[in-house]
């Protein structure tokens, strides 16, 4: 951030040169128009010599046209200074010559350099500037006379001419004066505009750091009140003081433009006048509170304005004393009406991408099932058992740390993946309706070490944590059993992930409460005989204690799921 000084410097150039060019187009449209207009004037004052200065009036006027040109371009926006000396340079030499053919030391035309001396005024140049042109414009008129008049001068004549150049050199220095007065007014302008510029920069600022700044500004306040009373009056958020039940004592011009009422209107109102109705519980609570925690950060809430229009706002609150009492508090309120809507937005695309992808998911797993006809809603019993059972286990202190609510979720899209190496399986084998072979079982048992390997694939696709990280642990192990005697690896009790033991569960009992081409549908009853029978042989004690505790939503989502196939 640049600082007052530099901010100074820097606009003061900038507007300098902005001036500058604006007002040298003015002068130079002056010269156009006035030098031969004053063709009238030698008709009638020297008629003999009015074709001759109309001549020189309609060049010299040509002359600065071609300059006014070169002003639109990018050379005479660089070289404006430039340009406008150049015009003056040929007025002067213009009128000089004038001057000299109507006798040089005695020729009263010299009051027109004295006109174009006294447009100089108009441009914003600095003394030095104001000098140098001034003595250009003089010097011009002076060699042009003493050079170039024929006649030679007598008394008189050095006389007039002395008192022409005094004259000339008088308006000279009330131009420059008027420069220096004229300099120095906007350079105090441009410093106060510097000043305004930094302010609004630091309120910026302010905005992004508020509740910090705020209680800067408070500490300021002790050594500055006009500073504060600035922030006060420029800060983007509304800004009140209420007193303890919430009557508004005092408020920035922000709330006045944010709730629709003129500054000149009456605050006799209380702030919860505002509040949204079914918000008013919520704020009340919060300034009850206030007392407590002295301060509340971030808190949203609802309030209308005048027009009946709903605003989201976030306030920030601390307490006022006053002699060591409470007398009210000061809320500074920012309106979030679109951050919400954003969010908003945001979570509503997040929910239809989790939408689209728990679908995509759902359809690639069925991949592994829709030859067999008998499986059904097999997919969706499966997820809904394992998040059954993982809502449980979470309740447990064993797992509290590690079962959250993300890695239910993600059991919950994940397990459908367990049988997704079927797909390499082939039909004889997978639809073969009596018993298989040792061979045959052999190349089924290949499905879990084939969907594993599958969505390890993908997995390595996937930047960060992944749901197909328990997907792969799921394919690769749901078949392994607590005892050890599993496949494919053989593990053993805790070896075995917690998914996989979580879904080995989930998938037994579903084949076992489902028909197939080779078997007919085993009774809720038995199959949780048999589940029990095998805690800490096929399935781990805690999975199956989960079960026990939650039989009946395994019967209802089984029950569920047939009707609705039925349907």
């Amino acid at each position: 951030m640049l600082s007052i000084d530099e901010l100074y410097e820097k606009k003061y150039r900038e507007d300098t040169r902005a001036l500058l060019y604006q007002r040298v187009k003015a002068v130079l449209l002056v010269g156009i128009i006035l030098i031969p207009f004053f063709s009238v004037l030698d008709y009638v004052v020297v008629r003999e010599y009015f074709e001759l200065f109309f001549i020189y009036r309609i060049s010299c006027s040509a002359a600065i046209f071609c300059l006014l040109l070169v002003y639109y371009t990018t050379v005479g926006k660089e070289y404006t200074y430039l340009l406008v000396i150049t015009a003056y340079i040929i007025a002067a030499l213009t009128i000089s010559m004038m001057c000299v053919k109507m006798g040089g030391y005695t020729s009263f035309y010299y009051v027109g350099l004295i006109m174009v001396l006294v447009t100089i005024v108009i441009l914003p140049l600095s003394v030095l500037q104001t000098l140098l042109s001034g003595l250009m414009i003089y010097l011009i008129y002076a060699v042009s006379v003493l050079t170039l008049t024929e006649a030679e001068p007598d008394s008189h004549s050095l006389k007039v001419f002395f008192s022409n150049s005094f004259f000339f050199i008088f308006f000279i220095m009330i131009t420059i004066l008027q420069s220096y007065e004229e300099t120095k007014v906007r350079k105090r302008e441009c410093r106060l505009k510097a000043e305004m510029d930094s302010l609004a920069e630091r309120l910026s600022y302010y905005a992004h750091n508020l509740e910090a700044e705020v209680e800067k500004r408070i500490r300021e306040l002790k050594e500055s009140e006009f500073r504060y009373q600035e922030l006060y009056e420029n800060i983007i958020d509304i800004v009140i003081l209420v007193d303890r039940h919430g009557k508004i004592l005092m408020a920035n011009p922000r709330f006045y433009d944010i709730i629709g009422i003129s500054m000149e209107q009456s605050l006799d109102f209380s702030f919860m006048h505002l509040v949204k109705k079914a918000d008013t519980t919520l704020v009340e609570r919060m300034l009850d509170r206030l007392p407590i925690e002295q301060t509340v950060k971030d808190f949203q809430f609802r309030i209308s304005n005048r027009l009946g229009k709903t605003i989201d706002v976030e306030c920030n609150a601390k307490c006022i004393y006053k002699d060591g009492d409470l007398v009210g508090f000061q809320m500074v309120i920012r309106d979030i009406t679109v951050r919400k809507r954003l969010e908003m937005d945001l979570l509503d695309s997040y929910k239809k991408v989790q939408s689209a992808r728990n679908a995509t998911i759902l359809g690639l797993a069925k991949l592994a099932e829709y030859r067999d006809a008998d499986t059904g809603a097999h997919l969706e019993r499966i997820r809904e058992y394992s998040r059954v059972l993982a809502q449980d286990l979470a309740l447990k202190p064993k797992f509290a740390g590690y079962i959250t609510v993300d890695y239910i979720e993600d059991i919950y899209n994940s397990s459908i993946l367990h049988d997704i190496g079927k797909v390499g399986i082939p039909d004889a084998i997978l639809l073969k309706p009596s018993r298989l072979t040792k061979d045959e079982f052999d190349v089924v048992k290949r499905h879990s070490a084939l969907g594993g390997d599958a969505l390890k694939a993908v997995e390595t696709k996937i930047e960060g944590q992944s749901f197909l990280s328990l997907g792969k642990e799921i394919a690769y192990y749901h078949h392994e059993k607590w005892d050890g005697t599993g496949y494919p690896r053989g593990l053993k009790g805790e070896e075995i992930p917690l998914s996989a033991r979580i879904v080995a569960l989930a998938d037994v009992y579903d084949a076992l409460t489902s028909k197939r081409v080779y078997k007919e549908a085993m009774s809720h009853e038995d199959t949780m005989k048999i589940i029990v029978a095998d805690r800490n042989t096929h399935f781990d004690p805690d999975v199956v204690d989960a079960f026990v505790a939650h039989e009946a939503d395994f019967r209802k989502i089984r029950e569920d799921m047939f009707k609705d196939q039925a349907a």
